[in-house]
């Protein structure tokens, strides 16, 4: 367009100028034959369409995806529009005679092409099965863990306190083992039989849920191992505080979630490593949510060791604080 609008110009300022001058005076000096060799320059270039390509992660957040496939291409057609309205305004001011082509390429200056990736099956149950199966995993070890050390507390016979020796701390984990691999299977089942979502790798995601479900057994049952019932309602504000963390994606948690929730919920990591599994196309398992779990896993299994201890430290003292209380009153 500036190459066409420097030739109009020049053409014009030869059309005005009188035949007596016009020829030694404007088309042979010197800033005149620049002005054309730069407008010849910029006419043989074939102007062509700017590209913009739009990548949309389905697998990410189905969600937010949803909105983005809608709201992207709207906000390239405004700029579309804007640029265009800016190139008409100039070739009408400067009077520019185009061709049809010409007018039909300043209409879309831009090509948008909106390229989807990791895409969600209509299968996948509206792009929520990651977040129901961290949901069964979880549901699935808390009642486990609460069942399993209702009936181990039940059999103990080594202490009076009704806590676990170190035998059934054990027993309690072999079978946990047990417990989380019936737990992956029924996910595994209701997940691909029952509402046929795809699952390219059952093996992987039968080991990767067992595993899951595994830590939120050991995590659980320490707590119980450590506190008894009075630590039930603590699970259950975990199990409500991190719900908002894999409902919501990061950006619009509030301050106190993304900064003191979002990084320390167990909930959010199982998340993560589900929807990388079934969503994400070639998503590495082996990133910082694993290391997390994992750590959360070890540490879970030092206080369900270290439960017996602890209680029996306590229980020491209050003894000797009775022993003393009862010599001091005699």
């Amino acid at each position: 367009m500036k190459g066409k609008i420097i030739t109009q110009k020049l053409d014009a300022l030869v059309v005005k100028t009188p035949p007596v001058v016009k020829t030694p005076l404007v088309a042979e000096t010197e800033p005149f034959q620049q002005q054309k060799a730069l407008a010849n320059s910029l006419t043989q270039k074939t102007p062509a369409q700017a590209k913009v390509s739009l990548y949309v992660s389905q697998g990410s957040n189905v969600t937010v995806a949803n909105i983005l496939t809608t709201a992207l291409p709207k906000l390239t057609d405004r700029l579309n529009q804007k640029i265009s309205n800016e190139y008409i305004t100039v070739a009408n001011k400067s009077g520019l005679t185009l061709s049809p082509q010409d007018w039909s390429k300043l209409q879309t200056p831009i090509r948008t092409t909106l390229i989807k990736r990791n895409q969600v099956s209509t299968k996948g149950v509206s792009g929520m099965a990651p977040f129901l199966v961290t949901i069964f995993c979880w549901l699935g070890s808390l009642i486990a863990s609460l069942l399993n050390w209702r009936d181990h507390s039940k059999h103990e016979k080594k202490r009076r306190d009704g806590r676990l020796s170190l035998t059934g701390v054990t027993s309690q984990l072999i079978s946990g083992v047990a417990i989380v691999t019936a737990i992956a299977v029924s996910v595994y089942f209701f997940t691909k039989v029952c509402y046929a979502v795809p699952i390219h790798d059952p093996q992987q995601f039968l080991l990767l849920i067992g595993g899951i479900s595994f830590v939120f057994y050991l995590l659980q049952s320490a707590v119980l191992d450590l506190l008894g019932l009075k630590g039930w309602p603590l699970l259950l504000i975990i199990w409500i505080g991190s719900m908002a963390v894999i409902t919501f994606i990061p950006q619009m948690l509030s301050p106190f979630y993304h900064n003191y929730v979002y990084d320390l919920t167990p909930i959010r990591f199982a998340y993560d490593l589900i929807l990388n599994q079934m969503y994400i196309t070639d998503a590495s398992l082996t990133g910082s949510s694993m290391l997390n779990l994992l750590y959360i896993g070890i540490a879970s299994i030092a206080v369900m060791y270290g439960s017996p201890s602890l209680r029996g430290i306590k229980k020491t003292k209050s003894r000797r604080a009775s022993v003393f209380n009862s010599i001091k009153i005699f």
